[in-house]
């Protein structure tokens, strides 16, 4: 046991001399304030202290000045309360929305069918079984092939896709095609920023959905935290019926995390049911290429989308916070702007997906 110890002090006292030059990795006085954040990454000093120059900057830029200024929007009024609305529609390439090639893939993937593996669609592939329909011939399949057919060709698109759930995988390829099946208006690509971790006040949410060849992108900020609610109402209220939320990581955090603060408040949501989560598809289809599956570097090699001067997540709490207690709304404009790109990368990134699995 002594010999173990004297190890350990031995094995830190040369990571101690290797880190101690190394002014980028120099311990950090109240490192608590980091902790409050939802980052999974730790930010240098070095980065700590230029952020923090650039927020006195943004502070002394806007002194005096009020959030109407210089963020155009509109007050939004609910029956809990008001909220402030920021709205803009970006123009973009359609997403590549075809129904019928969705289906047509669909059908080719007999796997669907319960009580038919990998090893067994191979088999009958070799056999002449092509698509959904061969399997009506063989009466072991028909029962399950015709209500598979049935689902495929006349069902709601989110059945379908929670089938293709079930049967195949969440990250499946043919979960992204049996995203196609949706009427473009139902899709909703969502993004929100909160104030730490779960059970603490979400203080802006940005929603956008694909109108033709234009984005409608729509933010929805608590200027303090009695307007979370009002928040969540009017975003619940800008949703269309029965939406896919489009997300990156929604489907383990945002998502539920907005139902856990309507739930707070004692308020119905519906929303949720159908979801995409592009971040576990990036991760089956690009992680292995990637050193991580961080959105920002998904926009770097992927969309080919290099941002700039970006808030690390970690340090979006405490900038709010500034906001909250000045009412200066310079660190704001960081937020929305980060908040704002996270959303249009979504669709950029589905619209990637579904070009790739045409």
């Amino acid at each position: 046991m002594a010999g173990t110890a004297g190890g350990f002090r031995t094995a830190r006292s040369l990571w101690r001399e290797r880190l101690d030059p190394r002014h980028e990795y120099r311990v950090i006085e109240h490192d608590n304030r980091f902790r409050a954040g939802i980052g999974r990454t730790g930010i240098f000093a070095s980065e700590f202290q230029r952020f923090e120059e650039e927020k006195e900057r943004l502070c002394d830029l806007h002194a005096g000045s009020d959030l109407g200024e210089i963020i155009a929007g509109d007050i939004i009024d609910t029956p809990e309360g008001e909220c402030f609305g920021i709205g803009e529609s970006v123009s973009c390439p359609p997403l590549p929305l075809d129904p019928d090639a969705a289906r047509a893939h669909l059908l080719r993937s007999l796997r669907l069918v319960p009580g038919i593996g990998p090893a067994h669609e191979r088999r009958l592939k070799q056999k002449g079984c092509r698509t959904i329909r061969d399997l009506l011939h063989i009466r072991r399949y028909r029962p399950s092939a015709e209500e598979t057919l049935s689902l495929i060709t006349d069902g709601d698109a989110g059945a379908v896709m929670a089938w293709a759930r079930s049967r195949l995988s969440p990250t499946h390829p043919e979960v992204i095609r049996s995203s196609a099946l949706f009427d473009p208006g139902r899709l909703v690509f969502l993004d929100i920023e909160t104030l730490g971790v779960f059970s603490r006040p979400v203080f802006l949410i940005g929603s956008a959905t694909v109108e033709g060849g234009s984005v409608r992108l729509r933010q929805f900020l608590a200027r303090d935290i009695d307007e979370e609610l009002p928040a969540l109402l009017a975003w619940q209220e800008s949703l269309p019926d029965d939406p896919l939320i489009l997300s990156y990581n929604g489907r383990c955090f945002d998502v539920p995390y907005l139902a856990d603060r309507c739930a707070y408040y004692g308020e119905e949501y519906a929303f949720g049911a159908h979801q995409l989560d592009l971040l576990h598809i990036t991760r089956r289809t690009l992680g292995r290429d990637l050193s991580d599956c961080r959105l920002a570097t998904i926009e770097e090699t992927v969309l080919g989308l290099k941002r700039g001067f970006d808030l690390p997540g970690a340090l979006v709490p405490g900038w709010y916070d500034t906001y909250r207690r000045s009412k200066n709304p310079g660190p704001l404009i960081p937020i929305i702007r980060h908040n704002r790109q996270d959303v249009l990368s979504l669709v950029d990134l589905h619209r990637r997906y579904l070009e790739m699995y045409r």
